[in-house]
């Protein structure tokens, strides 16, 4: 079948077209999973070979991306494949150094602006990179998002030269965190979806649709907030991302292509009923039919056949158990 082809453009494109993959969906929806699954995960094992093949020792693996492109499971597979390389790894999340909540910069209209990287902590973060690097200890908070401060004990680490930390969040690949390190130590990730899916009249869903879609099925799985609520944030989103991530993309060493082709198939079915349940008079009822409809248009695959350490696991919460 083979769903992915390398370009030279630095990240890996899969085969985006509807008709392939709803073909795919009715006759071999597991082999279909199975071939996506297994080349994101050859590609994320290729990243960690490189770093760990570096003539000068990397440190610090920066890995951003905006929200919903699945930073979290990306970490988790890098920092599994370092270890088959005989590197060890920490995951040091971004999140946890907010300052709290009414703590960051206000928007023209008098809101918070929590995307802003000065909602963080920078002077820690960068504090912590730098004790990396010269292998000493350090100490992370712990964010509690529903407290909107941070709460309990902090973790503490201490690397040893040969072990390296890697860095989430939305702010990862901004200079200001990693300008004081040597270069050679410093690595940068861009996760992101990279693909629309099209067929054969254009695009039938875009990579910001693709990510909308999964921060929906999250948002009500983690978070409890009805597909209302996220529609209603997103444009503020993808402003933050415009204004915070994009200008840095192109500073990272990898990009990495986080589509996962067949995902529509399956977050339609915990999609479709949330965006159903908006009401005509929402000021979201428009956008809400039309998520609807480019995802009717692909087949059904059951959630159940994702499996466990899928990257779409961080959208669709654990695999129920039989």
């Amino acid at each position: 079948m083979g769903f992915m082809s390398n370009f030279a453009s630095g990240y890996i494109k899969y085969i985006n077209h509807l008709e392939q993959i709803n073909d795919a969906a009715i006759s071999h929806p597991k082999r279909m999973i199975e071939e996506v699954e297994g080349s994101y995960r050859e590609h994320l094992r290729n990243i960690a070979r490189n770093i760990t093949e570096r003539r000068e020792p990397v440190r610090v693996v920066m890995l951003s991306g905006p929200s919903s492109s699945g930073k979290t499971t990306t970490a988790h597979l890098l920092r599994d494949y370092l270890k088959g390389f005989g590197v060890r790894a920490v995951i040091i999340s971004m999140d946890d150094f907010y300052l709290g909540r009414g703590l960051a910069p206000r928007l023209p209209d008098g809101s918070y602006d929590y995307e802003s990287v000065a909602a963080l902590d920078e002077e820690r973060i960068r504090g912590c990179l730098a004790s990396v690097v010269n292998n000493e200890a350090f100490t992370v908070p712990h964010y509690d998002f529903n407290l909107g401060r941070p709460n309990g004990e902090d973790q503490r680490y201490q690397l040893a030269p040969d072990e390296l930390a890697i860095v989430e969040g939305i702010h990862g690949l901004n200079p200001v965190f990693t300008r004081d390190l040597p270069e050679q130590s410093c690595m940068k990730l861009y996760v992101s979806v990279k693909q629309q899916i099209k067929d054969v009249n254009g695009e039938v869903i875009s990579p910001w649709d693709l990510r909308l879609v999964r921060r929906i099925v999250r948002d009500i799985q983690f978070r409890g907030a009805p597909a209302e609520q996220t529609l209603s944030m997103w444009p503020q989103v993808v402003e933050g991302e415009n204004r915070y991530i994009r200008p840095y993309r192109m500073s990272a060493d990898y990009t990495v292509n986080s589509i996962h082709i067949y995902e529509p198939c399956v977050l339609r079915t915990v999609a479709i009923p949330l965006l159903r349940a908006i009401a005509a008079d929402s000021l979201y009822y428009k956008k809400a039919r039309d998520l609807e409809s480019r995802l009717m248009r692909f087949e059904p695959v059951s959630p159940e056949l994702v499996p466990e350490g899928s990257m779409l696991r961080e959208f669709l919460g654990a695999r129920p158990q039989n």
